[in-house]
């Protein structure tokens, strides 16, 4: 029973709470250029549809998806205080109706200068934690994602209080939380003994496998926790940075926070025998904290024409269960490792080059089973990879980037290439894009979306 199940296991390892904003890649429009009021308070925005039309056909979803999204940002100051924010929605218009509400960073903060070295803030903040979140972020390592394209998140800030101190050429920042928000993005639910989702990218799981050589239909159940076990989850961090004269850094991160990524347990059991058993699986998610610690270190060019970079974290997950019965996820302690380069090859275009290596420690799960030894899917979707690309920019209305990711286990390639043209006058921007995967299986971060490559395209209005 347990190998049958093995199909559900794999078909899990996507986010079960996902999502992700075409924002970054419109680039060419400042927010702060694109709507002012009288005064210092500033409101600016954005209302579009972003389309994609899938090359493949699948049972789980049509030829094209199409998104309504809009986004209002505002700031304010005062004589010791700034505040910013934005708030985000998204629906679907031509798959199953879904609403996504995401804000990236909504925060109240002391004005420079006003506590002398110090600030404080309290609410959403992105703060720069890890060079490595910025390069790979389908990793999560310190902030966490709003996924709607699971193919291309967006990082968001953490909830809480940050206290910053900073100098010439040293910065600390601390920051704690009596609550943990896991990333989210279009929601799935159980319906008719199934678990669904509007999202294209989601993997619906085996109505049938086979079990004691019997085709044999399943049931799911999502078994959710309390709102309480899911938000109260206290968490801290602290960065230390120092930055020399000549461009050289060195940075210091530790914190005990949740795993971002919501994690899966399924907990199989046949209710029935014979030719009419079924097999009961019960899915039931999971967000265990970690102790983590970071070091990165670096060079940044005195004329921002080149920089170098090396980041290593090590990960010890803790509160999180694991019943005799349950087939989890390797959630063990990891090493992190990633180096980086962006170079200015010419005078328009920036090549941008990544590796990521990721070791776990062996997994050992109690069992009832014991003589079954599975090897189930991590929670990093990818352990070995290599990232290239660049970003191109012919002037300040008309920009592109292209980046290939490669699975160095599984093998598997991931191309995307964006552009996008800025129209000042109508304040309108266009842009089209391309996402090809080349897989060798279904497995690791790429294989998961294998049959999902795609043209897009995107409309968007400034206000």
């Amino acid at each position: 029973m347990i190998f049958a199940v093995l199909p559900i296991l794999f078909s899990l390892t996507l986010p079960v709470i996902a999502l992700a904003s075409n924002e970054a890649r419109i680039s060419g429009m400042n927010s702060e250029e694109l709507g002012t009021l009288t005064g210092s308070d500033r409101f600016s925005g954005t209302v579009g549809f972003d389309s994609s039309s899938f090359f493949y056909r699948s049972e789980s979803r049509g030829t094209a998806a199409t998104t309504l999204n809009a986004t209002l940002r505002v700031k304010s100051d005062s004589k010791i205080l700034h505040a910013e924010g934005d708030l985000s929605a998204y629906t679907f218009v031509t798959n199953t109706p879904a609403i996504g509400v995401e804000s990236r960073e909504m925060y109240i903060q002391t004005r420079r200068g006003a506590l002398g070295n110090f600030d404080i803030s309290v609410g959403r903040k992105l703060e720069d934690w890890s060079r490595l979140d910025g390069t790979w972020r389908m990793m999560s390592l310190w902030s966490p994602r709003w996924t709607w394209d699971e193919l291309h998140p967006q990082v968001i800030g953490m909830t809480g209080l940050f206290i910053g101190y900073r100098t010439k050429n040293f910065k600390a920042v601390f920051f704690g939380s009596p609550i943990a928000i896991p990333e989210r993005g279009t929601p799935v639910e159980e319906k008719d003994n199934n678990i669904i989702s509007p999202n294209p990218f989601w993997k619906p799981l085996p109505s049938e496998i086979t079990v004691l050589g019997a085709q044999t239909r399943v049931n799911y159940s999502l078994l959710m926790p309390s709102i309480q076990q899911i938000l109260l989850r206290p968490n801290f961090a602290l960065k230390a940075r120092y930055e020399f004269d000549g461009g050289a850094f060195f940075s210091l991160n530790s914190g005990v926070l949740p795993v971002h990524m919501v994690q899966m347990a399924a907990e199989p059991f046949l209710a029935t025998s014979g030719p009419s058993g079924r097999l009961d699986v019960n899915i039931r998610p999971q967000f265990p904290m970690r102790n983590i610690n970071t070091i990165e270190l670096g060079y940044d060019s005195p004329t921002k024409d080149w920089n170098l970079w090396l980041s290593g974290s090590y990960e010890q997950p803790f509160r999180f269960q694991n019943g005799e019965t349950w087939l989890n996820p390797i959630i063990t302690p990891s090493t992190i490792l990633s180096a980086g380069t962006s170079v200015d090859l010419t005078s328009n275009f920036r090549f941008n080059g990544s590796l990521l290596i990721i070791n776990e420690q062996p997994f050992s799960r109690s069992s009832r089973v014991p003589d079954v030894n599975v090897q189930l899917p991590s929670r990093f979707p990818l352990k070995q990879g290599i990232q290239v690309g660049g970003n191109w920019k012919f002037s300040d209305i008309n920009e592109g980037n292209i980046n290939w990711v490669q699975d160095l286990i599984q093998q598997n390639h991931l191309i995307s290439m964006d552009v996008s043209h800025w129209i000042r006058s109508a304040r309108i921007s266009i842009g089209a894009g391309m996402d090809v995967i080349l897989a060798n299986s279904t497995q690791g971060w790429v294989g998961n979306y294998y049959g999902d490559d795609r043209l897009r395209g995107w409309l968007k209005y400034a206000f």
